[in-house]
C-alpha cells in the first residue's frame, strides 16, 4: 500500500464572523493521500492552502512518496523528528493531517474502522456538547439564542466561549459572567453548561469568575489563563472547586507531559490537529490514563478529524463526558455531510461511528467538485 501522491484542496465553508477565528481567507482544506493501490486516506488540514501546498510539493511528497502507507505511527515519527542524518520537525498540524489520513488508509487497508485497528470501541454512541464562541462580541441575548439553537437541535450539554485569547486579558469578565448567567438560567438544571475563557483572564481574575460560576453551577471551566501559564494554572487549579481544563492549543505529547507537572488541570483537551493527529493523540490519552486526568478532546468543528478524534475517544472505558461539536467554523453539519457518499451525522445529541473501514467515509466525487473553491 505505497503513498502515490498528497494532494490539498480548499473547499466551500462559511465566511461570517463567526468563522474568522484567525488572520487570513477561511476555509476548509481537504487532504487526501492517494495510494497506488487505489486506496485514498483524507483529513483536513489546516487553514493557509499556499503554505500546506508549499510544504506537500517541497518538502513532504518527495520524502513520503513510495513509503507504506500503512505505517501511520513510523511515519509520524520520521515527519516529526527526523529519518536517519536528516531532521525535518514539520509543524504538528501539518503532520496531524498526514497522520489521519494515513490511519484513514490503514483502516481501509485491513477493512477494519480505525476504532478497531485501535484496539477497540468501549462504545460507538458518543453524547456531544454544542459549543459556540466569539461571545466577546455578542451581548447575552444573542449568546443565548445560539444556545437555544442548540438545544432545537437535540444537545443536552453546552459550552459558551468568549475567543478572548491571551492579548486581551481581562477585558470584560461582567459581561462573560452575564452571559454564562443568561445561558445557565435558561438550560434546564440536567444540562450541563461549560465556559471557555479562550485564554482570557489573569490569575486573580479567573478565580473570581471561577468561584461565581460555581455558585450557580459550571460543568467545566476551560482555558482560563494563557497557554503558557502552567505555573499560574496551578494556582487556578488549587482555588476551585470546579472542574478546570485546558490543552487545545499544546503541539506535541512532551508539552502535555509539563503541564500535568506543572499546571495539574482537571481535564485535558487535545486537539487533534494541533497535537499531530491519531498518533499524537495517543500518546496524550495515554499519559491521561496514567495521571488519571479526564479526557475531553477540543474539536469544535465537523467532519473528517472531528470523526477521526470520536474513534479514538470511543476506545477509553473512561472517557464518558460528552465530545465538542460545533458548526460555526465548517457550517452546518448537513452542508459538511454532503461532501461524503455516506455521512456520519449527529442524532439527538449524540453521533453513533459505523463499522465502516476507516474512518468511515468516502467522498462524493461530485459533491466535491462543487464544493471546490479555488
Amino acid at each position: 500500500m505505497k503513498i502515490k501522491n498528497i494532494k490539498v484542496n480548499r473547499i466551500k465553508s462559511p465566511q461570517e464572523n463567526n468563522a474568522r477565528p484567525f488572520v487570513g481567507r477561511p476555509g476548509k482544506l481537504l487532504l487526501q493521500i492517494e495510494t497506488e493501490d487505489g486506496v485514498t486516506g483524507i483529513a483536513e488540514a489546516g487553514r493557509n492552502l499556499k503554505i500546506i501546498q508549499a510544504y506537500l510539493d517541497e518538502l513532504i511528497n518527495p520524502l513520503l512518496k513510495g513509503l507504506d502507507a500503512t505505517r501511520p505511527r513510523q511515519i509520524w515519527e520520521m515527519l516529526t523528528f527526523g529519518h536517519g542524518q536528516y531532521a525535518t520537525k514539520f509543524p504538528s498540524q501539518i503532520v496531524g493531517a498526514i497522520d489521519i489520513a494515513l490511519w484513514d488508509i490503514s483502516g481501509k487497508s485491513a477493512n477494519l474502522p480505525i476504532y478497531q485497528l485501535l484496539g477497540g470501541a468501549s462504545r460507538t454512541e458518543i453524547p456531544l456538547y454544542w459549543s459556540r464562541g466569539n461571545g466577546w462580541s455578542k451581548t447575552p441575548e444573542e449568546m443565548l439564542e445560539e444556545v437555544q439553537e442548540g438545544y432545537n437541535k437535540g444537545y443536552r450539554a453546552f459550552k459558551v466561549r468568549m475567543d478572548w485569547r491571551s492579548y486581551r486579558q481581562d477585558s470584560n469578565p461582567e459581561k462573560d459572567f452575564a452571559i454564562f448567567k443568561k445561558c445557565r438560567e435558561w438550560l434546564p438544571d440536567d444540562c450541563p453548561l461549560s465556559f471557555d475563557a479562550n485564554c482570557g483572564y489573569s490569575v486573580p481574575t479567573a478565580i473570581e469568575q471561577g468561584r461565581k460560576f460555581e455558585e450557580i453551577g459550571i460543568a467545566h471551566f476551560e482555558e482560563p489563563l494563557p497557554e503558557y501559564d502552567y505555573l499560574g494554572l496551578k494556582q487556578v487549579v488549587d482555588a476551585l472547586d470546579c472542574a478546570v481544563s485546558t490543552g487545545e492549543q499544546e503541539t506535541s505529547p512532551w508539552k502535555f507531559r509539563d503541564l500535568i507537572n506543572l499546571g495539574n488541570p482537571d481535564i485535558l483537551q487535545p486537539d487533534i490537529l494541533n497535537i499531530g493527529g491519531l498518533s499524537g493523540m495517543m500518546r496524550v490519552y495515554e499519559l491521561a490514563v496514567l495521571h488519571n486526568k479526564i479526557l475531553m478532546p477540543h474539536a469544535p468543528y465537523s467532519g473528517a478529524n472531528s470523526t477521526a478524534s470520536l474513534h479514538l475517544y470511543s476506545t477509553i472505558s473512561n472517557a464518558v463526558r460528552p465530545h465538542e461539536m460545533s458548526e460555526e467554523f465548517t457550517g452546518p453539519v448537513e452542508q459538511v455531510a454532503s461532501l461524503f457518499q455516506e455521512p456520519i451525522l449527529p442524532e439527538n445529541g449524540k453521533i453513533s461511528l459505523p463499522n465502516r473501514p476507516g474512518l468511515g467515509l468516502e467522498i462524493d466525487d461530485k459533491e466535491f467538485q462543487k464544493m471546490l473553491d479555488e
